[in-house]
């Protein structure tokens, strides 16, 4: 089962948090603003300091207030909506990924070399990411048995880690 561990900590904002399993490998982001130029985007100021925000730490998964808090502590004068429309853009250009991991609110990550899936624990709020091949046919016997193709890239399956199984 290719497992890799999410480097989450607990933000201000109740990001979901690192969950203390030891990773095999870990993921590089992409170049951000090089790509943004590349497909003909401005590259600002301020879309700089969001990516730094986002790939300070490339393992963990940031609500958009806890990119906004980032990029305030270099700039203070960005506004939350400027950093909601960058990451909307970043989103839309591939080079960041929304995905829902609870908690009523979305989470980015900067986009991977590879697609993952998320393992969220509804106690402590960890979050694992898993591999396809640890789901191994799920996708083909969903197919099968109900008639119904996935479409997105990833998904979230939530449940309970092995440390909060033990307590």
């Amino acid at each position: 089962m290719a497992l890799a561990r999410r480097e989450t900590g607990a933000g201000h904002s109740g990001s979901p948090r690192h969950d203390g399993e030891v990773a095999d490998h870990f993921h590089t982001p992409s170049a951000g603003p090089s790509e943004l130029r590349a497909k003909g985007r401005r590259v600002t100021r301020q879309r700089e300091l969001i990516w730094r925000a986002l790939t300070a730490d490339p393992e963990r998964h940031l609500s958009a207030e806890d990119v906004v808090a980032g990029v305030r502590g270099a700039a203070p004068q960005v506004s939350p909506s400027t950093v909601y429309r960058t990451l909307d853009l970043l989103v839309e250009e591939g080079l960041v990924l929304r995905t829902d991991l609870g908690g009523d609110r979305a989470y980015y990550e900067p986009a991977h070399e590879h697609a993952h899936h998320h393992l969220v624990c509804e106690r402590c709020g960890s979050v694992r990411h898993v591999h396809d091949d640890a789901l191994g046919d799920l996708r083909t016997r969903l197919r099968k048995s109900t008639g119904f193709t996935l479409t997105a890239n990833e998904i979230t399956l939530f449940g309970l880690c092995a440390r909060c199984r033990r307590e």
